[in-house]
């Protein structure tokens, strides 16, 4: 992070910050939205008394193939790790970007005959998930106090670095000096530096982070504020853009990169939701390091709000009309 953010920051909203980042998210099984298919296979029966499969093979009887589909959310690399405590009877599913696949290929027709099986198979997926969940609350937990002691012995080396400079009795010289070059020839090309590659470009005054239950209040806003002429990102307005776009990617750098300000329209459901969740972390991470406030809360209920202290001013939508918000956000943005 940037010397001046940390050392201008308050200690306990970063720590908030960085435990939120850095904090473990464990998978949680959607269990009310498995679902299955069903399709003719050839069951392997190789050494099957029942199919008399014997002598050299292998051997296979109609069957059919059952795929069952667990929907869960969290980080799916969870799933490669193994936590202190397990067994030897070891779970096994196809791991997807939001789902597990657990299949069965079984000879004959009876698809009923393969739930006991995927029973079991949950059955021990649930039972690690519990033993792993346990890891990451003690992890997690464990989070402030690494960050804080961090962050304060880094605010600690930043002090005792300005008193020496300030004890030099030399005048210092500030970022942005202009000094006397003398200049032999074409000066090169200038070569940018890693961290300025970095500098966030804001193509808009305002991004707006919303859960979709609450749009009906958040399109007046959005309205507004365009008919305003400020540069603001909500979705409808970006329908064409957005076709086609890898929303992950996308969605990160609008709401850590590309925007001065994001309102951020807090309730119940904009906590729950995985796509704000995603636009509320990367906000956050922006916010960790900005030099002036950067996320606007504006609340629709009193919902806490991972990373966000309760210090942090917000503005009481069930006391704001959005033409009353409008004119705040345009205020601010002149300011």
């Amino acid at each position: 992070m940037p010397a001046d953010a940390v050392a201008s920051a308050d200690v306990e909203t970063m720590v908030s910050g960085l435990a939120e980042r850095f904090g473990l998210q464990m998978p949680e099984l959607i269990e009310g939205a498995i679902s299955l298919t069903a399709e003719e296979a050839q069951a392997d029966v190789s050494g099957d008394i029942r199919y008399g499969a014997f002598g050299p093979g292998p051997h296979y009887a109609p069957g059919i193939k059952v795929s069952y589909y667990v929907p869960f959310s969290g980080d799916k690399k969870m799933f490669d790790f193994k936590p202190s405590t397990w067994g030897g009877n070891i779970p096994a599913a196809e791991v997807g970007d939001s789902e597990l696949t657990i299949t069965f290929v079984r000879p004959g027709q009876d698809v009923a005959a393969t739930k006991v099986e995927f029973d079991r198979q949950l059955s021990l997926i649930k039972q690690y998930l519990g033993w792993l969940s346990d890891n990451c609350r003690t992890f997690n937990a464990s989070l402030p106090a690494v960050a804080r002691q961090a962050l304060t012995a880094r605010k600690s080396r930043l002090e005792q670095m300005t008193q020496s400079v300030g004890s030099m009795g030399v005048q210092i010289r500030r970022a942005g000096a202009p000094t006397t070059t003398r200049v032999a020839a074409p000066a090169p090309a200038p070569r940018v530096s890693a961290a300025e590659a970095q500098v966030p470009v804001e193509r808009y005054d305002v991004a707006l982070s919303f859960a979709g239950e609450n749009r009906p209040y958040v399109q007046q806003v959005a309205k507004l504020l365009k008919d305003t002429g400020v540069s603001v990102f909500y979705d409808e307005f970006e329908r064409a853009d957005l076709w086609g776009k890898n929303l992950i990617e996308h969605l990160a750098d609008v709401y850590g990169k590309n925007s001065r300000f994001v309102v951020m329209f807090i309730s119940k459901e904009y906590v729950e939701k995985a796509w704000t969740t995603h636009e509320r972390r990367h906000a956050q991470e922006r916010a960790l390091v900005a030099q002036a406030e950067y996320i606007l809360p504006a609340r629709f209920d009193d919902t806490p709000v991972p990373g966000m202290t309760t210090s942090v001013a917000f503005q009481d939508l069930r006391l704001t009309t959005p033409a009353e918000l409008a004119e705040l956000i345009v205020a601010k943005i002149r300011r």
